[in-house]
């Protein structure tokens, strides 16, 4: 079954949570299941009645009935629709919640409903593909008499959406679902005008029975392109009888969904509330004068920017009536922002850079309005453009970084809405890709469409003023390019890779992903389709390896995709300019003077310094860094190294050493013979070397080796004698009888080396518990380096691949509030006066690729710069048995507050006097640190080298790149003057 972006993340978490519990689990629907429900889903486009089988009566006391006259047919007492078919009933069963109704709906019980999210993001992506699909599966239904009323339909949305209302969430950090809710949900009164129209129709079919099928999706589910269709019928040479009389009709559709002028909107919307909230009756009053002037476009688009922003301010307050009341004269105020955009986008004449830049103040302050973005991002953007404000002119290295800032906001709308939608999405795309969709076609709706096309202009304008635009396929764009590596990458684009399939992903791929995702094998480049994590794991790992990725607003996707399959060049450099390229022949002396950085990362075990005579459980007390590589890993070690200056800050733990690992796995018969496993694995591995490299044979052997390897360790008893000792060890540790949960951490010799990070290879178990249960986790962590996807990253970078030796570090549980990843510089800059940090909330913050609160924190004052909040929808919680469960977020736009900034600052601080990193050249680099916050407390977690690629920061196009750039930078920019 397909994952989301979420389950990826914690994949391994899960397995640990089964562990731990010693639940089951449930089976996923197999591939041939998949294809078999995909075959269902066409059939109910073409089928009649869709995805029903009949119609009933479903009276409220529980009976359903035929649809006869005496059934529950007394008003109130029940509602007829259609049934579901059984095929409807065991995708649901399934988790496809297709074909919703909303009649009769217990609206507070639903609303309440641990899975509502979930039922509700379906709907709505449900409703989208209605919508843009022909009606997708109710295509024919739609005109099955019966199957849908539209009066009981709009009368369950409105109670849905009223009991939503009555919960702040939906109105707070859900606002914008919430909005997308009214905004596809019909749920208005049912008023004179829409009963004419049911009307017309019903008199139409009854003189014209060809009439009947629209009449029935008029009556079952009306919108506006019924007009269109109504006008389609009456051209029909054998319908001209009833021409005029359709044509009326559709007038009078046209009318319904026409809406009224914005001035007597507003009237009308303040006459409704009866005693608007707070600061709302002044602001409609104002609003309405102010459309009662005819404004210009250009005022109207300031004006109904900001009467969003306090229409959202205003729901606070609100009752549960008056909210939906608001939201739906939001919804009506977005749609004079985005005409007024329009309007202005086709006017004649060329803007100046101060009105563009209004512009996209006004678009800002929109998306608040419309909850793609929060309070604390608005304050980010307003302090960003407020540099512009009372300046003439300023120089290019000033002006470029307020663009590079302001163009962040694309990428926090589309998180918003993911962060929404994305499970629901993921979810039915399994069944009907077009799913996938949806989030490009709320934000074509939304104010970023605008705010974009105005960002790009003024992007390119500065762009050509340096003279280095960003470059897609030949064309040169202003925006929607975030550069998070540097780097220089050929190979053929992926640009709708099967998430489900990541085995089936090759290293000279350039592939375009949901996001920085957790378990993303080797490759050649990564175009993250979202705000990307820049600290996590995967990323750090491609940093090292000169891997690029870029991050890829939503609207440069359909060109990406209509190169799929191309083989292209990616180049990013130090400076943030990106240049994606078909290949050619002008690529071919780049490619041999500079060859992809992550071809020129080579490392090997130390093996001077190793010492497998140690074969002793060790209490993290008595490691030190200079442990790492010797008896055991780099985590172990330095963790120790932390637990002796801050004691307080560390979990106690237990280390499994190397010669422990090789006197228990290694040491012993292979399948019985004569050799050890250790002598096997030497011999097999010189045998692989001598192949061909890359060819079939040596592929296939070295699946095959790599595939019996982490069988025979995975499968190793460790026998009774290294449980005893375990279990003593575990009791000096964490206390006689400890029954709690430990982290089983792999903690490699060839990990965190100068030169070569390894982050996030191997395997982490999560809390643990019960002896068993880590006896079992052992094995899994010491097998963790031969699965597929740490070998494929290791094995073309590595000599003597038989000197992996995984030590295990058991550390007692820290169940954190918030956790997550600093670097002690700017990552992208390289700034030492800046911190890089992304936290998220629950346990294993940040470093699986979750989409995290990202900042910059100066260390001379504590400013904070945000980059993204946190918009994961689910954060991974230690249960006191043993296992994790995923839970909710919050919802919070600000994780980490200034007492948790402060001590970040402050251990920074530490760092170079106690615990400086070095790279590969042994000069001292940035140190790359784990960390958590349990109730405002500073944990450490892991202590690294913050390994950068020098082939990707040395690359002569790269450095041309940037030399450009760098050559123009005090180029002064008139912002009273025309963008070019």
């Amino acid at each position: 079954m397909k994952k989301t972006r979420w389950r990826r993340a914690i994949g391994r978490a899960i397995g640990a949570a089964v562990l731990a519990l010693g639940a089951g689990t449930t089976l996923a629907a197999t591939e041939a299941d998949q294809a078999r429900y995909r075959g269902w889903i066409e059939q109910m486009k073409t089928a009649p009645r869709g995805p029903f089988d009949g119609i009933r009566w479903f009276c409220k006391d529980g009976r359903v009935l035929p649809p006869q006259d005496y059934s529950c047919a007394k008003k109130g007492t029940g509602w007829q629709h259609g049934q579901w078919s059984s095929q409807t009933r065991e995708l649901r069963a399934q988790g496809w919640r297709v074909a919703t109704l909303l009649a009769g709906i217990e609206a507070p019980k639903a609303v309440a409903a641990p899975d509502f999210t979930d039922m509700f993001g379906q709907l709505l992506v449900e409703r989208f593909l209605v919508a843009s699909d022909e009606g997708w599966i109710l295509r024919k239904a739609q005109f099955y008499r019966g199957a849908i009323q539209e009066e009981d339909e709009r009368e369950g949305a409105r109670a849905l959406l009223l009991a939503m209302a009555a919960r702040d969430e939906w109105v707070g950090w859900r606002y914008a679902a919430y909005r997308t809710g009214a905004r596809l949900l019909p749920h208005g009164a049912d008023d004179a005008s829409a009963a004419k129209v049911r009307s017309l129709a019903a008199a139409l079919a009854d003189r014209n029975a060809a009439f009947q099928p629209l009449r029935v999706k008029i009556h079952g589910s009306p919108d506006a392109s019924d007009a269109k269709a109504v006008r389609a019928w009456a051209e029909q040479p054998a319908h001209a009888a009833q021409r005029d009389e359709a044509l009326a009709l559709a007038a009078e559709i046209d009318r319904v969904h026409a809406g009224m002028p914005m001035a007597q909107r507003l009237a009308a919307t303040s006459r409704s509330l009866g005693k608007p909230p707070g600061q709302l009756p002044a602001a409609l009053d104002d609003a309405q004068r102010a459309y009662a002037a005819a404004p210009s476009p250009e005022r109207r688009l300031a004006l109904s920017a900001q009467l969003l922003m306090q229409l959202r301010d205003g729901l606070a307050q609100a009752t549960p009536a008056q909210r939906l009341a608001i939201v739906d004269l939001s919804l009506a105020v977005e749609l004079e922002h985005f005409n007024a955009a329009g309007e202005l986008q086709a006017a004649p004449g060329t803007p100046t850079r101060r009105q563009l830049v209004d512009r996209l103040r006004a678009g800002h302050n929109a998306a608040y309005g419309t909850g793609l973005i929060g309070r604390r991002q608005v304050l980010e953007l307003d302090g960003q453009l407020s540099r512009l404000n009372n300046a003439e002119s300023m120089t290019l290295a000033e002006y470029l970084p307020v663009l590079r800032s302001a163009g962040l906001l694309p990428g926090w709308g589309t998180q918003t809405l993911k962060m929404q939608f994305g499970d629901a999405m993921a979810k039915l795309a399994e069944v009907e890709p077009k799913a996938e969709l949806f989030v490009q076609d709320q934000l074509r709706g939304s104010p970023l469409l605008a705010y974009s096309r105005t960002l790009d202009s003024l992007s390119r304008d500065a762009n050509r003023a340096a003279g280095v635009p960003h470059k897609l396929l030949g064309q040169e764009i202003g925006s929607g390019f975030h550069a998070l590596n540097p780097g220089l990458a050929r190979g053929v684009l992926h640009a709708r890779p099967d998430m489900t399939r990541l085995d089936a992903f090759k290293p000279d791929g350039i592939y375009v992903v949901p996001e920085t995702i957790a378990d993303l094998p080797p490759l050649a480049g990564i175009l993250t389709a979202g705000a990307g994590n820049p600290l996590s794991h995967v990323q750090l790992l491609a940093r090292n390896l000169g891997i690029p990725n870029v991050a890829v607003d939503e609207a440069l996707l359909p060109a990406l995709q209509r190169a799929d399959g191309q083989r292209i060049v990616m180049a990013v450099s130090a400076g943030g300019l990106v240049e994606i390229d078909a290949d050619g022949t002008r690529w071919d002396a780049v490619f041999g003077a500079n060859p992809a950085a992550a071809q020129n990362v080579v490392f090997e075990a130390d093996l001077s310094k190793l010492d497998l005579n140690q074969r002793d459980f060790v209490s993290l007390d008595k490691l030190r860094a200079a442990d790492s590589g010797r008896t055991v890993g780099p985590k172990a070690a330095k963790l120790g190294e932390l637990r002796s200056h801050f004691p307080e800050r560390v979990a106690p733990g237990v280390g499994i050493p190397f010669g422990l690992y090789r006197a228990t796995v290694l040491d012993k018969p292979y399948k019985g013979g004569p050799q050890t496993v250790y002598q096997w694995m030497v011999a097999s591995f010189r045998k692989l070397e001598a192949m061909p490299a890359g060819s079939a044979e040596a592929q296939a052997y070295g699946e095959a080796l790599r595939a019996e390897i982490y069988a025979t360790i995975r499968n190793t008893d460790p026998g009774p004698e290294f449980r005893r000792r375990l279990r003593d060890a575990m009791a000096r540790q964490f206390g006689a009888g400890f029954n709690g949960g430990v982290f089983i951490r792999s903690d490699t010799n060839v990990e965190d080396l100068p030169g070569f990070t390894g982050a996030g290879l191997n395997l982490t178990l999560f809390n643990i518990a019960g002896f068993d249960n880590i006896v079992k986790g052992i094995n899994e962590v010491w097998a963790s380096p031969y699965t597929p996807r740490a070998w494929g990253w290791r094995q073309s970078h590595m000599k003597g691949p038989e000197h992996v030796y995984p030590a295990v570090l058991l550390l007692r549980t820290v169940s954190s509030d918030i956790s997550g990843v600093m670097v002690t510089q700017d990552v992208d800059t390289g700034d030492a006066g800046r911190l890089s940090v992304a936290v998220n909330e629950g346990v294993a913050g940040a470093v699986d690729g979750q989409a995290a609160e990202s900042v910059r924190i100066d260390r001379t004052n504590g400013q904070v710069q945000l980059l993204a909040v946190a918009t994961a929808p689910t954060k991974l919680v230690p249960l006191p048995a043993g296992g994790i469960a995923r839970q909710p977020t919050s919802g919070r736009d600000t994780l980490l507050g200034p007492g948790d900034v402060r001590q970040l600052i402050d251990f920074a601080a530490e760092i170079p006097r106690k615990f400086p990193q070095h790279g590969a050249d042994g000069k001292e680099v940035a140190a790359d640190v784990e960390f958590a916050f349990v109730g405002g407390k500073l944990w450490l977690l892991q202590i690294r080298p913050f390994n950068e690629s020098r082939a990707a920061r040395s690359a002569q196009t790269l450095l041309e790149m940037d030399r450009q750039l760098a050559s123009r930078l005090d180029r002064r920019i008139d912002l009273k003057g025309a963008v070019q």
